[in-house]
Parts: structure tokens; C-alpha cells; sequence
């Protein structure tokens, strides 16, 4: 009976074996280090040091230097976490049933469930390495480019547990990108299922529960704070997005396990 590191293992060589996973990186470090560029220029031209060294702020929305070095951390990785991680997953996801790779894993496995967790671990374990070297690169830019009077903020609380909180959303809407491409079995449904998702957030505005989804009911832990009027508190936004991570993993599992089933009868 093969033991389900060993499933994990097959699972993270059958990534590392496809193309597709190392242009994704590339392609979400490259909008990494866009975004960070950018947010480096917005900070320079809202902050300014005086001829005593203090460092001020100019933002009329958030004069907080302290906030503005946190949201600076949060924002390029975020982006690309929410973004494009679920759309790369779906595709590589697609991918496999199009070139053959799902019926030959078919053959290689007898028990579902095993083979589900593992697979679901191994992307699991790529939206987190991914969002990791989003949040790193992200970091280095904005600590090589940002005035070094900003540097210290850098060592805050808020700013070092950043990557950690934006891993949470990319393993949350990266299953979800792989649930639409289970479901679908194709590139561009799966890509309306996840626009589909997206646009949730307004259809639930208007019976007031968007606050059930990550990206809104989670706002608060991705930022460390809670800011505006109406938003759920850090500890609540945690357990939203407690709720989803345990909610799409279990779901994720269990759709994966039944398209095993469904193709072994």
C-alpha cells in the first residue's frame, strides 16, 4: 500500500514535469515585480523627508506611514494571489485532462482518496511556494527602492506576518480554481466559473452576505487591521477565512475523488 507521502511525492514531480508550472511562476513573479514598481513610485510621491530626517506623509487617505509600508507589502502579492494563481491552477489543472495525463493516473491509482489528498496537498503546497516568492520578491523591491527612513517599518508585526496571510488567500482561491477545472474539464469554462465567483460579490451586496466571501469577509486579515466602518474585525476575518480554507480542501478532496471514482466505473 503506498503511503500518502509517497502519493504527495509522484504528485509534486508530476508539477515540477510540467511546463506550465515554471512559466507560471515567471509569469506571476514578473506582475510581482510590476506592481511593486509602481507602488514604489505612488510611496515616493507621497512621502517626503524634511530637512530634520522625519519622514512625512502627503496621502490625504491614510497619512499613516506605517500603514502605507503595510499596504505596500500586502498589495502586489495579493494581486497576484487572488488573480492569477487561481487562473494558472485551473488551466494546469485543464491541462492534464487535454493532453492525456488524467487517464494515465487513472491506471496508476486504485484508491481515490489517497490519490485525492495528495493531489489537492500538491497544489496546495504551489499556491503557497508561489505566494511565498511573490511576497519575497515584492519585499526586496520595495526594501532596495523605498527611502531607507522607511526601512524600519518594515520590521512591524503587520508587515512580517504579510506573506503568511496572503498565502491563506492563495491556497483558498487557488482550490478554487481547481474546483472549477475538475468540474469543467476545460480551459475557458473553468475560467467563467471563476469570473462567475468573482462576480458573487455583487450579487451578495445587495442581500447584504457578501461578507461570507474571502476576498471581502477576509479584508481585514489581509490587511492586519480593520479600517473602514462595517468591515468584520481581524479575529473574525480569520475565521471566514479559516472557513474557506477547511470548506474548498474538503471540497476539493471530495470532487476529486469522485471524478477517480466516476471514471473507474
Amino acid at each position: 500500500m503506498t503511503s500518502l507521502p509517497r502519493h504527495l511525492s509522484c504528485q509534486l514531480v508530476r508539477y515540477c514535469a510540467n511546463w506550465q508550472f515554471y512559466w507560471s511562476v515567471c509569469a506571476v513573479l514578473a506582475l510581482t515585480a510590476l506592481f511593486a514598481v509602481l507602488d514604489v513610485q505612488t510611496i515616493s510621491s507621497t512621502v517626503s523627508i524634511t530637512a530634520n530626517g522625519t519622514v512625512q506623509s502627503h496621502d490625504a487617505l491614510d497619512p499613516n506611514l506605517a500603514h502605507i509600508v503595510s499596504d505596500a507589502m500586502l498589495a502586489s502579492p495579493y494581486q497576484t494571489s487572488i488573480i492569477l494563481i487561481p487562473i494558472i491552477v485551473a488551466l494546469i489543472v485543464a491541462a492534464g485532462f487535454r493532453s492525456g495525463d488524467e487517464r494515465q493516473l487513472r491506471l496508476l491509482y486504485n484508491r481515490p482518496y489517497p490519490f485525492a489528498v495528495s493531489d489537492v496537498l500538491a497544489t496546495v503546497l504551489y499556491c503557497i511556494a508561489v505566494s511565498l516568492l511573490s511576497s519575497l520578491l515584492n519585499a526586496a523591491i520595495l526594501v532596495v527602492m523605498l527611502n531607507p527612513a522607511l526601512r524600519p517599518m518594515f520590521l512591524t508585526a503587520t508587515v512580517i506576518t504579510t506573506p503568511l496571510r496572503v498565502m491563506a488567500f492563495a491556497v483558498v482561491m487557488g482550490l478554487i480554481g481547481y474546483i472549477a477545472a475538475l468540474s469543467t474539464k476545460r480551459d475557458v469554462p473553468s475560467l467563467a466559473v471563476l469570473l462567475l465567483v468573482v462576480s458573487l460579490s455583487g450579487v451578495l451586496k445587495v442581500v447584504h452576505a457578501d461578507m461570507v466571501l474571502p476576498t471581502i469577509g477576509g479584508k481585514s486579515f489581509a490587511f492586519g487591521r480593520d479600517d473602514e466602518a462595517g468591515e468584520f474585525p481581524v479575529a473574525a476575518s480569520a475565521i471566514v477565512m479559516t472557513c474557506w480554507l477547511v470548506a474548498v480542501f474538503t471540497a476539493a478532496v471530495m470532487v476529486r475523488s469522485r471524478l477517480f471514482l466516476k471514471s473507474k466505473v
